[in-house]
């Protein structure tokens, strides 16, 4: 059973995110799976929000690639360990591209029944990817400067 789940949690990751088979995620993923994941907490449950959630990642980080680093598998659920790469080449979370390449870690948890993904969890290192394409300094300056207008009322 382990060995089968972590092919599923593996496949997801290889199919539907490195080469965007949108397909597989159908394959893989209950239509009703929930999703945990603090930087897209819009990110709504459904193989369909899903499909449409990697294809705006991939349209942010065109050459996005995930790297599987460590996988472990207990009862019905697969922990990934990854890195992620890729360039900003399209709007993500509101910040237009850099054309700048970041490289950034995380931990998946896909719970798994009857071959399915019914849930699934992410956490990843969304302020490494800031600093790394360049935005950091100047979200600082941004909150410093509503922090100055709201100081001045």
């Amino acid at each position: 059973m382990s060995d089968e789940n972590k092919k599923i949690a593996r496949k997801l990751m290889e199919e539907g995110w490195n080469k965007g088979r949108e397909e597989v995620v159908d394959e893989l993923m209950s239509p009703q799976c929930h999703f945990h994941d603090p930087v897209f907490p819009s990110l709504t449950s459904g193989a369909e929000n899903y499909k449409q959630h990697i294809r705006t990642c991939r349209n942010a980080f065109p050459d996005l690639k995930f790297t599987i680093e460590d996988e472990i598998a207990e009862r019905n659920e697969v922990v990934l360990h990854w890195k992620l790469h890729g360039t900003h080449r399209g709007t993500f979370l509101g910040m237009q591209p850099t054309n700048r390449s970041a490289t950034i870690s995380g931990t998946t948890i896909d719970r798994i029944e009857k071959g399915k993904i019914v849930e699934h969890w992410a956490d990843w290192n969304v302020l490494g990817l800031i600093e790394q394409l360049g935005l950091a300094s100047q979200a600082a300056q941004t909150l410093s400067a509503q922090q100055s207008a709201g100081a001045r009322r």
